[in-house]
């Protein structure tokens, strides 16, 4: 990523057909802006075809990054300027260069529509610090 967050990444996990990076602290970058884990994987389909997937889950890691998403969600703004905003944005330019460089080489791809589901943290919190059972939160987010 360039500008102001140059952030570092490990592989922390990786199979024939997916890898799992890790978001790191180093010392010339720093803190990455997000803490959590991203999956990288291909999937065979019956039909001879591959869907290739990104998968993550993540929380923002500095406490003013996380207070500006959430003053975005709450004046409904987050739509291209809040952190996870710029990290959606992010996601779907890689999958255009992927669906671009596809086509343009022989191949046929094309991008199937995002799913994003995001649980809501005071909920999730509540969990953690035994005030409400695991039981309360949603399968599906947001919760």
């Amino acid at each position: 990523m360039a500008g102001p967050d140059n952030s570092s990444v490990i592989v922390s996990d990786y199979q024939s057909d997916k890898w799992t990076c890790l978001t790191i602290f180093d010392p010339k970058y720093g803190q990455h802006p997000v803490s959590g884990h991203r999956d990288f994987g291909l999937t065979a389909n019956v039909d001879g075809s591959y869907t290739f997937y990104t998968r993550g889950v993540d929380r923002l890691t500095s406490w003013d990054a996380a207070a500006f998403q959430s003053f975005a969600e709450a004046i409904s703004v987050a739509d291209g300027a809040a952190p996870f905003s710029i990290g959606d944005q992010l996601w779907s330019s890689f999958q255009m260069m992927i669906e671009n460089f596809t086509n343009s080489n022989g191949g046929n791809a094309s991008i199937k529509e995002m799913q994003v589901l995001r649980p809501n943290w005071s909920n999730v919190k509540a969990v953690i610090e035994g005030r409400a059972s695991l039981s309360t939160l949603s399968k599906d987010c947001p919760d």
